[in-house]
């Protein structure tokens, strides 16, 4: 990451590279790793950890971010180093790094004006896409976060439960709200298709279902069903399910795409996954990967290809997951 600390002008970040060691006798990791965030408490807590811990797979994360950013500096937001180290704004640039070496498969990036969206990627066709990415933070209200594991000797294991209309919920409203917040920016071209890339990790406890998540939001759906015919088969379906609530509060609509108030968003690219699991071969990948959902009601359809997402169909007539095409192979 030398490029980019170079661009931080902290000197100070240098002596703390690879400094968290098992071989202190006096202190463990975690108590190490505490006394570093107290010496640069204005720094992104996941940015000190990729600096400080060597674990197995952190110097090949390092060369990544260093060689992406060279290559699709142009690309990103102006100051962009200082941002993403930056408490609390790692994972939403780490995010915009990751989109920017997918996109680059799907058609050309041009860079962008500073008011305009996040990313302009032409196709083919020379049809130009707008892409606006976003990584909703976690709930000001303590109630409405995720369940979490609490890790100590006394509790050393994660307890909780709930359907999944429980557990899913405080995902469910943020990534909603990062929807809604971004669809209503009045910052887009309106003659041109709109893509918006959401990254939930903040606000993941545990674990969450990308394609529960997904099909709720934009489509309405829920659960999976399975009735019984006169005929004593089975047929397997989903809950229609186009409301939701905060506990103790009244129900609004969901199913986004079912609306023609969103009818400018062409599509949704979605994942739960940490950006840095999504480095090539990262654990993200091996999870649920990213998917993508099409908007059949857009203003604007899009016929684009994206390699590595796996991809959600649904209209009057069909609902299909279908599987990415390729496994992701960086461009760097």
């Amino acid at each position: 990451m030398n490029s980019l600390l170079e661009k931080i002008k902290d000197k100070k970040l240098n002596i703390i590279i690879d400094c968290l060691t098992r071989e202190n006798k006096e202190l463990g990791i975690e108590d190490q790793f505490k006394i570093i965030q107290r010496k640069f408490n204005g720094y992104d807590i996941s940015f000190l950890w990729l600096l400080c811990y060597p674990y197995e797979h952190a110097p090949f994360t390092k060369k990544y971010i260093d060689k992406s950013y060279q290559k699709f500096h142009q690309y990103l937001d102006s100051g962009f180093p200082k941002k993403i180290s930056q408490k609390g704004k790692f994972n939403s640039h780490m995010w915009e790094m990751i989109l920017c070496d997918l996109l680059s498969f799907s058609g050309e990036l041009i860079p962008k004006s500073a008011d305009g969206p996040d990313f302009l990627l032409k196709l083919k066709d020379n049809q130009e896409i707008q892409i606006e990415a976003v990584c909703p933070n976690e709930s000001t209200d303590l109630e409405l976060r995720s369940f979490r594991p609490v890790l100590s000797k006394e509790k050393p294991f994660y307890s909780g439960g709930g359907n999944i209309d429980d557990l899913e919920r405080p995902i469910l409203l943020r990534s909603l709200k990062g929807f809604d917040d971004t669809a209503k920016l009045n910052k887009y071209d309106t003659n041109k298709p709109l893509i918006i890339a959401i990254n939930s990790c903040n606000t993941v406890g545990l674990i969450s279902n990308d394609d529960y998540i997904l099909r709720r939001m934009l489509f309405g759906l829920g659960n999976q069903t399975i009735t019984k015919k006169s005929d004593d088969s089975f047929v397997n379906g989903l809950q229609y399910n186009p409301s939701l609530n905060k506990p103790g509060k009244k129900e609004f609509s969901v199913a986004r795409f079912l609306s023609s108030d969103y009818s400018h968003v062409s599509g949704v690219i979605y994942t739960s996954q940490s950006p840095i699991g999504l480095v090539p071969d990262g654990y993200g990948w091996h999870n649920s990967g990213i998917f993508y959902a099409p908007n059949p009601n857009a203003k604007y359809k899009v016929d684009i290809d994206f390699p590595f997402f796996k991809r959600m169909i649904c209209n009057a007539e069909i609902y299909e997951i279908l599987d990415a095409s390729k496994n992701f192979e960086s461009s760097i």
